[in-house]
């Protein structure tokens, strides 16, 4: 592309488009790309441009010209500082309205897939408070120690003590915690530095068993003050039943380190998907949604069309969420999983559940399928990757196994789309996709898509 239409500093009018990956809104000058936040697309708006690179650039809201309907004032007082959420400024049927077109565009765009029904999007009855898992950084203004989400593309922490989106007993805990810190006058990591003790603190809540597990994040093995400081903050909160302190000595943004220690109470908390129960440490994978993690898993059951007589691969299987929510209504089920501890964390929860239906596997899916195939050919395989997908090798290797189903769990539209283009290549038609909004006031969206042989 030649000149670009726009410079840093320029002041244009631009009509919006749609929402985009991150929760920006596309709008364009002259064919160019802008990327907007805190936008809704059908609005018109004067906006500044920002930044401007080779195919596209960024800028923000000057003035709102022509006003979407569906535009409100966030409840948050944080809501366009913090990095948490990024459309809260829309109502929530306009936020799933648009995470459907997101689904719907990517079907069509990446996976040149035509007649796919994307179905409306199920939400939830109240779209607040519903995550179950946060992950708190730490740092010090003054004297006093705040917590809170870093700030979009940038290490600054918005201040912030009761996030809307997190279970309230989460916000309590922080607070509690807090105080505690500020009065052992603990000393608080710097990441420039290099220096200090506290990094973060990670809150886990069964939202089913209101249990609750507290992970003091630090970046040395040395703190004298953990257990008396774990042993008040029981006394003072009931629901806490669990406080661990984890290590983690590297120069790195990855929150959790390798090892982890009981300091007071259980070393694992519990909680329930519909009937099933799971134990949750303090590295577990479980789905920070467990309301609407029931609405994602009753739709993999409903797609998978079980009788009761079905064999089912369960690939990426974690813990065993999925395969042991399937166990129920399926003659057996085999787990697949690279993650040793994962398996060993979803034999234990099929063992706390009676269940006996399922099999476990630790290994590479394209390494243990091509084997498995050998003694279990499978009438159903469940899917659920990591967001960048599917290796191109477990897919043939899918279709190599020829089951009626497959039913594919996505937390990234576009992977999505690029794998049901393979797998119809390989034979297998996609009837419909089923969003599941897992993320209000986000830009992600979850979705379950079924696939049949194509005959």
């Amino acid at each position: 592309m030649g000149k670009k239409p726009v410079k840093v500093g320029d002041e244009v009018i631009i009509e919006m488009e749609g929402l985009a990956h991150g929760g920006d809104v596309v709008g364009r000058v002259e064919g160019f790309a802008i990327f907007i936040p805190r936008a809704i697309p059908g609005e018109k708006a004067k906006v500044r441009i920002t930044q401007v690179k080779k195919n596209y650039g960024r800028g923000e809201i000057v003035e709102v010209i022509e006003e979407a309907q569906t535009r409100i004032n966030p409840s948050c007082p944080k809501a366009h500082l913090c990095g948490g959420c990024q459309i809260p400024h829309m109502e929530y049927q306009s936020q799933l309205k648009h995470k459907k077109e997101i689904v719907n565009d990517a079907i069509e765009r990446i996976g040149k897939l035509e007649g796919v029904r994307v179905n409306l999007v199920k939400g939830m009855d109240n779209p607040f408070f519903y995550r179950n898992k946060a992950q708190f950084p730490l740092a010090k203004k003054g004297d006093k120690v705040v917590t809170g989400f870093y700030a979009p593309g940038t290490h600054q922490i918005v201040e912030t003590d009761n996030c809307e989106i997190q279970h309230p007993l989460i916000n309590k805990i922080v607070k509690e915690a807090i105080k505690l810190i500020e009065e052992y006058d603990l000393s608080i990591y710097n990441e420039n530095k290099h220096r200090g003790l506290l990094r973060h603190l990670v809150v886990r809540v069964g939202v089913c068993t209101n249990q609750a597990m507290l992970i003091f994040v630090t970046k040395d093995n040395k703190f004298p003050e953990a257990r008396e400081l774990a042993r008040k903050l029981m006394e003072e909160i009931p629901e806490l039943i669990s406080v661990q302190h984890n290590i983690n000595s590297k120069k790195t943004n990855i929150v959790l380190g390798k090892r982890t220690k009981t300091l007071v109470g259980e070393d694992k908390i519990i909680d329930y998907i519909g009937r099933v129960k799971y134990k949750i440490s303090p590295l577990s994978f479980f789905q920070v949604n467990t309301l609407q993690a029931k609405v994602l898993y009753d739709q993999v059951v409903e797609y998978a069309g079980l009788t009761g007589k079905e064999k089912i691969v369960d690939a990426y299987c974690g813990l065993g969420s999925i395969t042991l929510y399937l166990a129920e209504k399926a003659k057996e089920v085999y787990g697949i999983e690279v993650i040793g501890e994962a398996i060993e964390a979803a034999k234990e929860n099929a063992k706390l559940n009676g269940i006996e239906n399922c099999r476990f596997e630790v290994g590479k899916v394209r390494e243990v399928l091509p084997e498995l195939k050998k003694e279990f050919k499978p009438d159903v395989v469940v899917v659920d990757p990591p967001r960048k997908g599917c290796h191109q090798e477990v897919l043939e290797t899918f279709a190599q196994l020829e089951p009626k189903r497959i039913v594919y769990v996505s937390c990234n539209p576009s992977s999505l789309a690029r794998d049901l283009k393979i797998l119809k290549e390989l034979g297998y038609k996609t009837v419909e996709v089923q969003p599941v909004d897992m993320f209000p006031q986000t830009y992600h969206i979850e979705s379950v898509a079924l696939l049949e042989i194509d005959s």
